[in-house]
């Protein structure tokens, strides 16, 4: 967290008269830093999209996880069934605010052609999130695009997200 210093305002006045005495003006401020503990997080929960069907294999289908409401939603294109979660993180640290960024995708893949998915998070990547009491949580959703003729089989994908003091 960078530290911006106050401005500083000093006039001088001089007045040069012979054989008069010269006061000196002596101006002390004051510089205070805040060290913070170093960000640490523990995943909670896995992101999931659980179990997703094509009804017509020609045509593909979006299902979206939504980190705000924690529900799943899916396509007309598609059947979800099963359990499936937003991946949860626990951020550790100085009460202070952070700053979460991430890619705006990523891929899973398996047996057929990769799934795009683009993660979700309320606010958006570069969204400023603030630990309070020590931590705080933080859920993350995603949109997965399910290609048209997409091969059955198990997909596991990995993002990364970034925090950084803000």
């Amino acid at each position: 967290m960078p530290i911006r210093p106050a401005p500083i305002a000093a006039a001088v006045l001089v007045a040069a008269l012979p054989g008069a005495a010269q006061a000196e003006a002596v101006q002390t401020n004051t510089a205070t830093a805040q060290v913070l503990d170093t960000i640490q997080f523990a995943v909670l929960l896995d992101m999931n999209f659980g179990h997703v069907a094509l009804r017509d294999n020609a045509n593909g289908g979006v299902v979206l996880i939504d980190p705000s409401s924690t529900g799943r939603s899916c396509d007309t294109a598609l059947v979800c069934a099963g359990s499936f979660a937003p991946s949860q993180l626990e951020l550790t640290g100085s009460d202070a605010d952070v700053q979460v960024t991430f890619d705006p995708t990523f891929q899973l893949t398996g047996p057929g052609a990769p799934i795009l998915a683009e993660p979700q998070f309320p606010g958006g990547s570069g969204t400023v999130v603030r630990i309070s009491g020590g931590s705080t949580v933080v859920k993350l959703g995603a949109r997965l695009n399910i290609n048209p003729n997409q091969a059955p089989g198990v997909y596991t994908g990995q993002f990364s997200v970034n925090l950084e003091y803000y």
